[in-house]
């Protein structure tokens, strides 16, 4: 492989502006594409960036365990430039709360990390 191809890859594993990476052990089945739409729209109006800015991806029937059971969770990683504040981030968890309850993720089953990016780690 080129130098230059794997440099295009790895860009496409780096944050944009705003991203969410979501994984969970539960089967989100057909709604897959919804919750899409639904998280990238509450990413969007939460940091006060443009959709087109935004990206989502969710893992769903992975392998996880958390406090030592493998219970129905999530976890996720949040990055943004700029955006990334007490207020935000608790918007991000309770919407992303209310998009998981209806499979069974209980609040205090998803933990998310937030991530405060600089211009320079974006490309």
């Amino acid at each position: 492989m080129h130098v230059a191809n794997t440099f295009a890859c790895c860009k496409l594993c780096l944050p944009t502006h705003s991203s969410l990476i979501l994984t969970t052990n539960v089967d989100l089945g057909d709604d897959k594409s919804s919750i899409l739409k639904e998280l990238s729209s509450l990413v969007a109006t939460t940091t006060g960036k443009p959709e087109s800015y935004v990206a989502i991806s969710v893992t769903d029937k992975a392998s996880m365990v958390f406090g030592g059971s493998d219970a129905p969770l999530a976890l996720g990683c949040m990055y943004s430039l700029g955006a990334i504040n007490k207020e935000n981030n608790g918007k991000i968890q309770s919407g992303v709360t209310d998009v998981l309850e209806k499979y069974g993720v209980k609040e205090d089953r998803i933990y998310i990390n937030f991530f405060d990016m600089e211009r320079g780690e974006i490309i």
